[in-house]
């Protein structure tokens, strides 16, 4: 039986319900804070009861700045917009909806982010790139209705 492998193309960050633009990589991490329970009756056998205390995710990008980014299409100013109002964004990641440079409306898991690191990194002769790490606030889900939320938005003022 042939199975399918994932290419690292095919996973889609999107922001605001906006697919990142000349993005290079996507890293997904999900986390969980463990706690230790030693109960008399476990304590017999010597072994620890380990158990889930909470659920915590990090997504890190990259990709290449774009000068002239649009709502549909975020650029490096619009992240450090949203990230400088210090509210959660609508975060999605999904797989690559056709040829699309979109990510799927449904599926994929979503929820509210901090964007908590935006680096900028340009070199001489090359193009700039730059990083962002956001962090979950509140529960990621599976996404099974589509992409919802609103873009983000340049700072008054424009880029």
């Amino acid at each position: 039986m042939a199975k399918s492998v994932l290419d690292g193309t095919d996973l889609i960050l999107s922001i605001g319900g906006n697919a990142l633009g000349f993005s290079t990589g996507c890293k997904v991490s999900t986390s969980a804070e463990t706690g230790e329970r030693v109960t008399k009756e476990a304590s017999g056998g010597k072994w620890k009861e380990s158990y889930i205390k909470s659920f915590s995710e990090q997504i890190t990008a990259d990709g290449v700045v774009l000068t002239d980014g649009t709502d549909e299409v975020p650029s490096y100013d619009q992240l450090k917009a949203a990230m400088l109002k210090g509210e959660p964004v609508d975060g999605a990641y999904n797989l690559r909806d056709g040829d699309k440079r979109t990510g799927k409306s449904s599926g994929g898991y979503k929820g509210k982010y901090l964007i908590t690191s935006l680096d900028l990194d340009g070199q001489a002769g090359d193009d700039a790139k730059y990083s962002i790490t956001l962090q979950n606030s509140g529960a990621v889900t599976k996404n099974d209705s589509g992409l919802t939320g609103s873009s983000p938005k340049p700072a008054s003022g424009g880029h």
